[in-house]
């Protein structure tokens, strides 16, 4: 059943699936949508009920009024939870989806009972000094470019198709959310978090390599880490979707109801 939940600030567009069991939030990661997560939902369907939501800016759900960090899409996130009547929720989030739903625990932990991260960012990547070197050479480019008295806007459009990510060159409208968010380091967030939190990590990821996995894992008070071998960022589709699918299922029949 597919829907629109309104607010003051901006819609949700939302499937819901399965009609009993414990309430299960799915959040996609950035650039993608619900349908991303839909197959490994309809699996876990059978047992949670699962809401799948377009965040603002993705899928159907119009973009923010203005550029968000992930406290205020938690925020929204919570809006929706007490719009339907949800007290109590588990979360899974894939990469950014991932930053959200540890915001959400974080601001309104009375309404999570578990967490589920998939990939997830969040942290600062661990570089070499040749890489911290190159990332400082880059930045301090861009600075010139902006002084630069002289095609100032050609220069940084140069610069921005040079060294910009896949994902800052595709973001459009929602490239200044995308700044404020991919830079925030949610590693004291994570200390405070108490509710129990399963890691799933494909160990080929290069997006959000296996180490933040084990860094998010030292740094829960309650957590458990599975990585898989051979799997990459999106380590939840085709087949992987059952794969991910048996370890949630497993972590969610643990908890308390």
């Amino acid at each position: 059943m597919a829907q629109d939940i309104r607010s003051n600030t901006t819609q949700l567009n939302t499937t819901q699936l399965g009609k009993s069991g414990h309430p299960l939030l799915m959040l996609h990661g950035w650039g993608q949508n619900l349908q991303s997560l839909q197959p490994m939902g309809e699996l876990l369907a059978t047992r949670s009920q699962v809401h799948l939501i377009d965040l603002p800016g993705f899928g159907k759900s119009p973009s923010p009024p203005e550029d968000w960090d992930t406290a205020q899409y938690a925020d929204r996130i919570y809006q929706y939870l007490e719009a339907q009547g949800i007290k109590s929720a588990d979360l899974l989030g894939h990469s950014f989806g991932g930053r959200v739903s540890l915001r959400l625990a974080h601001k309104y932990p009375h309404i999570v009972r578990s967490i589920t991260l998939v990939n997830s960012g969040g942290l600062q990547r661990q570089r070499t000094f040749q890489q911290s070197l190159r990332s400082q050479w880059v930045r301090n480019l861009r600075h010139a470019c902006k002084l630069s008295p002289l095609y100032r806007d050609e220069l940084l459009t140069w610069h921005s198709q040079k060294y910009g990510s896949r994902d800052y060159l595709n973001a459009g409208a929602m490239r200044g959310t995308l700044v404020k968010t991919v830079s925030e380091d949610l590693t004291e967030i994570a200390r405070k978090i108490t509710r129990p939190v399963l890691l799933l990590w494909g160990e080929a990821d290069t997006e959000t390599p296996v180490e933040m996995g084990h860094r998010y894992h030292s740094l829960f008070a309650n957590s458990e880490l599975i990585t898989i071998p051979h799997r990459d960022h999106f380590m939840f589709q085709a087949e992987g979707s059952h794969l991910c699918a048996y370890y949630v299922e497993k972590f969610l029949a643990q908890l308390p109801s």
